[in-house]
C-alpha cells in the first residue's frame, strides 16, 4: 500500500553530501556553517548497518541545550539525542515507511523562553540515500553566530567533492636524497618515485605546492579513469576498486574519452584495490542485474522489490565493463 504524505519541513533545509562522490573510504568530515550555528558532521561507513539504518551521535559542550531529533513527517518526533536533561547521546534509527521510522533529522537548540526549537533539517531522500548504513556524528561547535544563510539560500553541492584539483603536484618535507613529490588525481594521492617522471606527467617542479600535514585518500573518486605512465591499460574506479576497460569503444560507451583519462606515476595503480568498498552497487554494461559487494562477496539483488526493501538506491548503481564482475567472489543472492 502506498503512503501519501503532505508535510512541512521541520526546519530550514540544508544539503546532504553524497559520500560516494568523494575520494577514499572515509570517514568523511563536513563543516556546516548554519544560519545561527556551526556544526561538524562526521560520516563513517558502518558494515554492521543496513542501508535502512543509521547511528546518530551528538556531541556538544556548549551552554545552551542541543538536540538531534529523529523525525517522522506524520507522527513527529521518533527519538532524540541531546546534550542536556539526561538524554542519550547516541541512537540507532530506521528509515521511515509511512508513519513508522525516521524520515529526517532535526537539529534543535534551546531558544528564548527555554523552548527547544527545531532549527535545521535535511532532505529525507538524500539523507537516507547518502548516509544510510553509516554512523553520523554531529559535533555542535558554535551557537553564537553562524553564516546567517538559511538552507534555502545555500548553493547546491558541486560534485565531485575534492580537496585538490586533478594534476596537483605536492612536495613534502623529507630527508636529503628523498623524493618528496606526489600527484593528486581524482582526489587521491600517488607517490612519484622517480623525479624524472614529473615532466613526463606534464607537471613542473616549480608548480609544486607544499604538502599539508593531512591524510589524503589513496583511492580516487567514483568515475575516475586512470592509466599509469608508459602503460596503455585504462581503468575506471568505482567504490575504491579498479575495473579494466578493455578497448576504446568501451571507454567511450562508459562516458569517457581520452581527455578524461588521468595519467598516474608508474606503479600507482597498485594502490587502488581490485575490490570495491563495502556496499558498492554494480552492474555490467549489457546486463540488467544489479549486485552489491558486501563481506568480500558479490551478491545479486534479485528484484526491484529487494532493492527497495534493502534500501539500495538506484542512483548509486555503477556501470562497469562486461565481464568485469567475474573476478569478484560470488555471494548469496538477495
Amino acid at each position: 500500500m502506498s503512503c501519501i504524505i503532505a508535510y512541512s519541513e521541520p526546519g530550514s533545509v540544508y544539503p546532504v553530501f553524497d559520500i560516494r562522490r568523494m575520494a577514499g573510504p572515509g570517514p568523511y568530515v563536513f563543516a556546516y556553517a548554519l544560519a545561527w550555528d556551526g556544526v561538524q558532521i562526521t560520516v563513517t561507513r558502518t558494515a554492521a548497518l543496513s542501508g535502512c539504518q543509521m547511528i546518530v551521535n551528538l556531541v556538544s559542550t556548549l551552554f545552551w541545550a542541543k538536540e538531534v531529533k529523529a523525525w517522522n513527517y506524520i507522527t513527529g518526533q521518533v527519538s532524540t539525542v541531546g546534550s542536556h536533561f539526561g538524554l542519550p547521546t547516541s541512537m540507532t534509527i530506521q528509515r521511515a515507511n509511512c508513519n513508522v521510522g525516521t524520515h529526517t533529522l532535526v537539529l534543535s537548540k534551546m531558544m528564548s523562553g527555554n523552548i527547544m526549537t527545531g532549527m535545521y533539517t535535511f532532505p529525507s531522500g538524500d539523507l537516507w540515500d547518502y548516509w544510510g548504513g553509516c554512523t553520523v556524528t554531529v559535533v555542535w561547535v558554535g551557537d553564537r553566530g553562524g553564516s546567517n544563510i538559511w538552507g534555502e539560500a545555500v548553493p547546491p553541492i558541486s560534485y565531485p567533492v575534492l580537496d585538490f584539483p586533478d594534476g596537483t603536484l605536492l612536495r613534502a618535507s623529507g630527508p636529503p636524497g628523498s623524493n618528496p613529490f606526489s600527484v593528486v588525481q581524482g582526489g587521491a594521492e600517488f607517490a612519484i618515485r622517480d623525479i624524472a617522471d614529473i615532466p613526463a606527467l606534464g607537471l613542473s617542479v616549480a608548480s609544486a605546492l607544499s604538502r599539508p600535514n593531512v591524510s589524503i585518500p589513496t583511492a580516487p573518486v567514483d568515475g575516475t579513469f586512470v592509466r599509469e605512465l608508459n602503460d596503455p591499460r585504462v581503468f575506471i574506479v568505482f567504490g575504491g576498486g579498479k575495473f579494466w576497460i578493455p578497448d576504446p569503444p568501451t571507454l567511450f560507451s562508459l562516458g569517457g574519452d581520452w581527455s578524461r583519462v588521468r595519467v598516474i606515476p608508474p606503479g600507482g595503480s597498485a594502490q587502488i584495490d581490485t575490490v570495491p568498498f563495502y556496499g558498492t552497487l554494480l552492474k555490467e554494461q549489457h546486463s540488467p542485474r544489479v549486485f552489491v559487494f558486501r563481506n568480500g562477496q558479490l551478491s545479486w539483488i534479485t528484484s526491484p522489490a529487494k532493492m527497495a526493501s534493502g534500501c539500495f538506491p538506484w542512483r548509486h548503481v555503477r556501470t562497469v565493463p562486461d565481464n568485469a564482475l567475474a573476478a569478484l567472489p560470488p555471494g548469496p543472492d538477495i
